[in-house]
């Protein structure tokens, strides 16, 4: 197989492993959608000679087991098969939905915690925690950063055979994209209260530079009047942060 077609078949798989950019997304739309791209990124490949029938097959289920479907039988030379995914779409709202309020500052509770130490290297601190009307911000540090090799060693495994016959450098420039990609969307961040809020991540963002990232997610809603203790859950841990009794005050 050419190692420029490899290479981008590799990367459409990696990603596809990853999910849907966005969790809310219907599986079924996103496996269609992927699996539409994905065929036809081979068919251009197959028509410039750069992969073969038998490589088609053979990606094509790569890309059934990465979206978590079960691989195909080989067809009878000369005929071709239609995949598609069951289960029911969900439907589109008629209109758009109302623009949300204005998100009103409260106020910013500090943690007075230290840092500590994760499993797969570097050490996160959790910072502060910004009260919104509407949502949490979390505020946290890494330094040193981890070794994403050992964070994302499961991903690495799964894309080694898509890789099989590349040059290192090739290999390399791959896994990089793939870390970088992982980490940009990877949710460490939870949160919890003691009235049993049910916390969802909204967004976020960070960045860094001389061993360290700092960054911010966003969960919602905002925290109840009513509650006096947030918890931080990063991975396994937890930052216990006590809130003060009237939140909205100046």
């Amino acid at each position: 197989m050419d190692p420029f077609a490899q290479a981008h078949l590799s990367e459409l798989l990696a990603s596809a492993r990853n999910g849907p950019p966005v969790p809310s997304v219907d599986s079924v739309e996103h496996k269609s959608r992927t699996m539409m791209t994905f065929g036809a990124a081979l068919a251009a490949l197959k028509g410039v000679g750069a992969v073969s029938q038998e490589e088609m097959a053979e990606w094509t289920n790569r890309m059934l087991v990465a979206l978590g479907e079960e691989p195909l039988e080989p067809l009878p030379p000369g005929t071709a098969r239609l995949i598609s995914f069951g289960g029911k779409r969900t439907q589109r709202p008629q209109r758009p939905p109302d623009p949300p309020p204005v998100s009103k500052f409260l106020r910013l509770v500090p943690a007075d915690e230290p840092d500590r130490a994760l499993e797969y290297g570097g050490r996160i601190q959790i910072l502060g925690v910004e009260l919104y009307s509407d949502k949490v911000s979390v505020n946290w540090r890494l330094a040193p950063l981890p070794d994403p090799q050992a964070l994302f060693a499961e991903e690495l495994a799964q894309q080694e055979p898509d890789l099989e016959g590349l040059s290192d450098d090739f290999k390399k420039i791959l896994r990089d994209k793939l870390m970088h990609q992982l980490q940009m969307r990877r949710q460490s961040v939870g949160l919890t209260d003691d009235v049993g809020t049910e916390f969802r991540q909204t967004g976020g963002g960070s960045g860094g530079g001389g061993g360290e990232r700092r960054g911010h997610s966003d969960l919602a809603p905002g925290v109840p009047s009513t509650a006096m203790l947030l918890t931080v859950h990063w991975d396994e841990m937890e930052f216990v942060i006590p809130l003060p009794s009237v939140r909205d005050a100046p």
